[in-house]
């Protein structure tokens, strides 16, 4: 099972700010440092997806949002070196010359691009060159790098046509049955890890709590929660949403490349394991579980999708983990799983943005109830809808779904959302 640690340990990492603009910050910082020298000119094509995920949220580092001053910033003073915290260390004088610099940066959409997943193309010009990047599939992966026409870097091939091929994923040669074994009997220590993420998570919630931070969603499920599990539950999730997608300068734990995912895979089982008096070890463990299975979910379908992989990837993950928190067998862990698949498949991803932190907690409390309703033996009955006879079909189901389905919606709804951000000035 030690290929299972080897992907936790890879797909879990701290995310300084929204992965959408951040991936943007990250390909011009990246180009920009394949030749050096200072940037004059700043180009950016990419996908729909990246594109919309991108215009409403917080840019840490600045009081702005949008894709023209994430690709400022990444050009001007991204540390590629630092991944997705990228933008860690703008200072307020480089935020400025950012903002200066906006005069020069160019944003067009890949329309041409009609696969499921992330492609960025960033060119920057400096008093050194021309260096161009291509960070395609995951957020921090890049394919293709030139430094004044000289290629450093060409990986294109790994690319199938024009859709990213995840069902070479490891993670995919695993089943249910495997994540939990794992994360039943995996060495404590080798995944004491984690314990990183809970205090970044918490410290997001706790901020998110805060008055006036984000749209407010976690203070108000506060108000509404008193003793009621699932209502802590949903406000501890939301409010950390809050505080990311208000561009707070604090980082969260990602998974699977998406900090939201890594908040929503995690948060509900912290709060679940407080209030319930469970042990760290205990925890620790439940979060590996949701993890793996967030991760598994995300080759399922798609880094960038149209689902929402907050809703379903990561609720399907702290599904199982409830379960385990509970008490509950793989058998609990897979009817949860099942409850998740009958219930919010198909809620689309309309981009990063305020109202993220209802999704968020949409997902975390009907997670936790799947679990709790799975504990007592309900469960959507196999062949209703998409839910199949075998949990793993399910969830293949679901990629299936999103990868062959959904792509028709996805341009719609990237169109709908960007069409009317251009008719307001605001893109």
């Amino acid at each position: 099972m030690s290929g299972l640690l080897e992907i936790l340990r890879k797909e879990v990492n701290p995310a300084l700010g929204c992965t959408g603009p951040v991936s943007i910050a990250y390909a011009a910082a990246v180009a920009r440092d394949a030749v050096g020298g200072t940037a004059k000119r700043a180009k950016m094509r990419m996908d729909k997806d990246s594109f919309k995920n991108s215009l409403s949220v917080g840019i840490p580092g600045t009081d702005r949002m949008g894709i023209d001053i994430s690709v400022a910033l990444g050009a001007v003073a991204g540390n590629s070196k630092a991944g997705l915290e990228v933008l860690n260390t703008v200072t307020p004088e480089e935020e400025k010359k950012s903002v200066e610099f906006l005069k020069n940066v160019d944003v067009d959409i890949l329309w041409e691009y009609e696969g499921v997943g992330l492609r960025l193309e960033a060119e920057v010009e400096t008093d050194k060159g021309v260096g161009r990047a291509i960070v395609a599939k995951t957020h921090t992966n890049v394919v293709y790098l030139e430094r004044n026409g000289e290629v450093l870097v060409d990986n294109r091939d790994s690319l199938k046509g024009t859709t990213f091929d995840y069902s070479k994923d490891t993670i995919l040669s695993y089943k249910l049955a495997d994540l939990y074994t794992f994360a039943e009997t995996v060495p404590l220590e080798d995944i004491a890890f984690l314990r990183d993420g809970i205090a970044m998570n918490r410290a997001l919630a706790e901020a998110g709590l805060e008055k006036g931070v984000g749209a407010g969603f976690g203070c108000a499920y506060r108000e509404m929660a008193k003793d009621n599990l699932v209502l802590k539950v949903k406000s501890y999730t939301a409010a950390a949403s809050d505080a990311r997608m208000g561009g707070l300068g604090l980082a969260a734990m990602s998974c699977a490349t998406s900090g939201n995912v890594g908040i929503t895979a995690m948060l509900p089982l912290v709060v679940m394991g407080d209030e319930l008096k469970k042990s760290e070890e205990e925890v620790l463990r439940a979060i590996a579980l949701s993890y793996l299975l967030t991760i598994l979910m995300k080759s399922r379908i798609g880094r960038l999708s149209a689902i929402c992989a907050c809703a379903i990837a990561a609720g399907i993950g702290v599904a199982a983990g409830a379960s385990m928190l509970l008490g509950g067998d793989v058998a609990c862990a897979g009817r949860a799983i099942q409850n998740m698949v009958g219930s919010l498949t198909g809620i689309v991803c309309d981009g990063a943005k305020y109202g993220c932190a209802l999704k968020l907690s949409a997902a975390a409390g009907m997670a936790i109830e799947s679990a709790m309703l799975a504990l007592d033996g309900y469960v959507v009955p196999n062949g209703d809808g998409i839910v199949c006879d075998d949990v793993d079909e399910s969830m293949a189901a679901i990629g299936r779904l999103a990868q062959e389905g959904m792509v028709g919606a996805a341009t719609t709804l990237a169109r709908i959302i960007i069409e009317r951000e251009k008719a307001k000035g605001r893109s």
